[in-house]
């Protein structure tokens, strides 16, 4: 049994990331917290999945706001920091993260970026394309989109 939900308060969804995520996310959360949401996929009590869905500029776009910016405005909203517990991978709690926040309003459109090209093929099973590389400093980040 699986439950998929908007998660009130942020404090579950961030004790279960990395530090490196956490940093980045909790201590500018006050600035996105309202035009942000945090979805949780929980399996048998247990929370298994979670991420982020924003209607602003994310955090880890500050560095090309512009093009962040184009896909809002088109009515897209930005998936970020989608994390499946350690202990729960490989049982695709990822796709069924996805599938349940597609789920929500099947008409929504999104996008994301990615910082590993391996990561491009999980997103293709689910639905995503391939729109663009993009150049954060010396790395590289590849932009995908989810049509709806």
């Amino acid at each position: 049994m699986h439950r998929f939900y908007k998660e009130p308060e942020q404090n579950v969804f961030f004790d279960l990331l990395p530090e490196d995520w956490k940093c980045e996310i909790a201590t500018g959360w006050s600035q996105y917290s309202e035009n942000a949401s945090i979805y949780l996929l929980e399996m048998d009590g247990d929370i298994v999945a979670g991420g982020i869905v924003f209607e602003v500029c994310p955090p880890d776009m500050l560095y090309n706001k512009p093009e962040a910016d184009k896909w809002l405005e088109k009515g897209y909203l930005y998936i970020g920091f989608v994390w499946v517990v350690e202990a729960k991978r490989n049982k695709k709690y990822g796709s069924e993260w996805l599938k349940s926040l597609v789920a929500e309003d099947p008409a929504q459109k999104y996008w994301l970026t990615i910082e590993e090209e391996g990561l491009s093929s999980f997103y293709s099973k689910n639905g995503f394309h391939f729109v663009k590389a993009l150049k954060n400093g010396d790395e590289t980040e590849w932009l995908l989109s989810y049509e709806g």
